[in-house]
């Protein structure tokens, strides 16, 4: 019954990864499932879809065709609509129903590209994984399929990896990324996965670092390191003073080390390093948000004792020791009434789960993966002042 989510809702599944991580690329994906799994990613977890136009498809798929089978009514389906639609290249992505009569959903990927010539990926999403792992997957498949080698690297040439509204939303905060690198002298060759095309991916080998911004992009950059040489920084701007990250990023460039903003990495988060007698600060949400927050915390006040949780998996190589794995609505909920900590970091409705006589206070940093559309409005803009009035929340 650890599964068993009853007032939080359920964070965003790992097909609305992969199509948010697609979306930009001028490519057709096509959800294969009966409607529902479709209409959750484009009404509840992709607040570009509004007014877009964006090829993302639901494949129809019905009883009478998972008991017979029919792949070639999908594969036919597929044929018609890119012939029509002229994509960059065809993703077709699977749900729980696919999962469960065993659709191969490469082979079908397979047998696309040979009829078309399209580059096609097919992902064996089931709805059961969480978005982190859809973006992931989607961003080295696309990374493996186009990228060139390339003879010699571009001066201050970056990369930035891990850009999906999942967790920047559809205001600025992409760009705003973008914007100050190139305002600090770098070239911006690869921006996965927002604002990205299929030429910037060919590019991506010219990087001299790679700036991870949120934890779905570290498979990829460390991919691209074991294979181009090519370092990263793991760290998100946050706030208006991102001098320490700069300098992090250029002494990457430099000295062609992995670094992480705030820690070392290979620290153990095995188990939490919680002292009962002192009241701390958890940060619950994307992890290396979380731990860019309390990075710029620690440079104002080093005796606030902050915890960064992640719902979506800890990374032990992100992590601080006593940082939190937490696996379901039931163990949050047991952490936030333990009496360890004084204020939540994380989405407004966490606030829900909170027990008024313990006195904890919320910091709100709405998540689109949890909270979906209730809050993508209100979205914090993680490098303007708005994240300085989060950071003195903290602070107070």
């Amino acid at each position: 019954m650890e599964q068993l989510w009853i007032t939080l809702p359920a964070i965003a599944p790992d097909y609305s990864g992969v199509c948010s991580a697609m979306f930009d690329l001028g490519g057709m994906s096509i959800i294969h499932d009966a409607s529902g799994c479709t209409g959750n990613y484009t009404g509840y977890d992709e607040p570009r879809w509004y007014g877009s136009d964006s090829m993302v498809y639901c494949s129809g798929l019905r009883e009478i065709d998972a008991v017979l089978g029919r792949d070639d009514k999908l594969i036919d389906n597929v044929l018609k609509t890119a012939e029509y639609k002229d994509p960059t290249c065809i993703s077709v992505i699977g749900s729980p129903v696919p999962m469960v009569i065993g659709s191969d959903m490469r082979g079908i990927a397979h047998e696309i590209e040979c009829l078309t010539g399209l580059p096609a990926f097919g992902f064996s999403t089931n709805g059961l994984g969480l978005y982190n792992k859809g973006v992931s997957d989607a961003i080295i498949a696309v990374i493996k399929r186009f990228i060139k080698p390339c003879a010699e690297k571009l001066d201050k040439g970056i990369n930035v990896i891990g850009t999906t509204p999942i967790d920047f939303s559809a205001n600025s905060n992409a760009e705003d990324i973008y914007d100050l690198l190139k305002n600090a002298g770098y070239k911006v060759l690869g921006k996965l996965m927002m604002g990205c095309s299929i030429s910037q991916i060919e590019n991506l080998s010219m990087a001299q670092v790679n700036l991870v911004v949120s934890e779905s992009g570290l498979n990829a950059a460390r991919y691209l390191y074991e294979k181009y040489k090519i370092p990263y920084v793991a760290g998100m701007f946050t706030g208006t003073d991102n001098s320490e990250l700069l300098e992090l990023i250029e002494l990457s460039r430099k000295d062609g080390q992995n670094r992480v903003l705030g820690q070392n990495l290979g620290n153990d988060a095995s188990e939490p390093a919680v002292d009962k007698d002192e009241k701390k600060v958890l940060i619950i949400g994307e992890q290396i948000l979380g731990n860019s927050i309390r990075r710029a915390v620690a440079k104002k006040d080093t005796k606030i004792k902050i915890v960064v949780g992640t719902m979506t998996g800890l990374r032990k190589e992100l992590a601080n020791e006593g940082d939190l794995d937490i696996t379901s609505e039931e163990k949050l909920i047991e952490i936030m009434d333990s009496g360890h900590f004084s204020k939540i970091v994380g989405d407004p409705l966490f606030g829900d789960l909170l027990d008024i006589a313990n006195n904890i206070k919320i910091v709100e940093v709405p998540h689109v993966a949890l909270s979906s559309k209730l809050y993508w409005n209100q979205y914090i803009h993680y490098m303007q002042k708005e994240m300085d009035d989060i950071i003195g929340q903290i602070l107070a």
